[in-house]
């Protein structure tokens, strides 16, 4: 009997150890189901009850430092991606509650070549709980839209198809979708549930346009990609690939700087990318700002036009062709493009320049290089 009544009393403890744990799951659960949140917190959630049927068996440093772990990487996914190279200008909205009485934060919209970002950064004492983000088509926004701006929306997943709850509170986050999956324009709907940490004030806000409402939308159309920026004026060359051979890689050579002569060339035509800072030959630090177009006939004319991207223009080009590799200065060969054959000094802003070389024979060479500067 005593064992008996000993069985009882443990089993009893069991149950009511394990009912308060088991009913806190089915409520956990539901709040999980309801709101869709990540597996990821899910799981923690799994963890955190798993932890004191198996306390017995963990040491408490381990689980503070897989907690700590956790809660590190969490807030690293949010912090604000500061190395975005936008195309054309990014379009910056305030962060406002629906009565308008704060402005927390911004978001900002912009493109690169490949993707979408949607940034939202809050500051002072604001923090972000969690933020969702809809951007696709007029016609499917989750809602009704008006024409002044404002709307009336539903902002959970999966009417919002991008969410993002953080472990702990953060004050920034970036989305980032494949531009190629986004029409030329779209409707951007930026929503996040926001907390001030010294007053514990909980306050829903919207990226906003124009009007108030129950919420705001901004429209949005993908930036063209321009060439980036030189800072200036750069001396450029022509690559002409198998045919290319960097001044560098010729211990006689006298001269240090970079570029490439091009050859042996048979009659034909030759296109190849012209190339700016890249220092050493090498061509993946370099910019290609433009291409030339060599042009052999068998009328022993040689045509050379060069062409510079758009956002560039031409200062100077200089250009050398002949049956050596290269040109011939006081008895020197030289890569000093002040002494080649052929100049057009001052192009003054031209984006397109041509040579006509005549009484050319055999195979040849062609050292093509331009002063290629930001347009203005």
């Amino acid at each position: 009997m005593i064992r008996t009544f000993i069985k009882l009393k443990r089993y009893n403890f069991l149950l009511n150890f394990t009912q308060p744990v088991q009913n806190l799951f089915y409520k956990i659960s539901y709040i999980t189901k309801s709101f869709k949140m990540k597996k990821q917190f899910t799981n923690s959630i799994y963890l955190l009850m798993a932890i004191p049927l198996l306390f017995v068996g963990c040491q408490k440093n381990e689980v503070a430092d897989d907690v700590q772990k956790s809660k590190l990487e969490s807030e690293g996914s949010g912090l604000l991606k500061n190395t975005i190279t936008y195309c054309g200008t990014p379009m910056v909205a305030n962060l406002v509650d629906f009565e308008q009485t704060i402005n927390p934060g911004t978001v900002t919209v912009g493109n690169d070549e490949t993707k979408l970002y949607v940034t939202y950064e809050l500051s002072g004492d604001w923090w972000i709980q969690n933020a969702t983000l809809y951007v696709g088509p007029a016609a499917n926004v989750p809602g009704t839209m008006n024409p002044d701006g404002s709307g009336n929306f539903t902002p959970w997943y999966p009417y919002f198809p991008y969410y993002y709850y953080p472990w702990d509170f953060v004050q920034n986050h970036t989305f980032e979708i494949d531009l190629s999956t986004l029409e030329d324009c779209f409707v951007v709907i930026a929503y996040a549930n926001s907390k001030n940490l010294v007053t514990n004030e909980n306050k829903f806000i919207w990226g906003k346009s124009v009007l108030k409402y129950e919420g705001y939308y901004l429209e949005y159309c993908k930036q063209t990609c321009g060439p980036p920026p030189l800072g200036g004026c750069e001396s450029s060359y022509a690559y002409g690939s198998d045919y290319a051979t960097c001044f560098l890689n010729i211990q006689w050579l006298q001269g240090d700087n970079w570029g490439w002569t091009n050859g042996r060339l048979n009659v034909g035509t030759y296109t190849w990318p012209i190339y700016a800072k890249a220092n050493n030959c090498v061509t993946t630090d370099g910019l290609i700002v433009g291409s030339v177009t060599v042009t052999y006939n068998a009328c022993h004319k040689v045509f050379v036009t060069y062409n510079v991207l758009d956002g560039y223009e031409l200062s100077k080009t200089r250009l050398f062709v002949g049956f050596l590799p290269f040109p011939i200065h006081h008895w020197h060969f030289t890569t000093d493009p002040d002494h080649f054959p052929y100049k057009h000094l001052n192009l003054n802003g031209a984006t397109t320049d041509t040579f006509t070389v005549c009484g050319v024979w055999g195979k040849i060479y062609v050292i093509a290089e331009a002063e290629v500067c930001d347009a203005d």
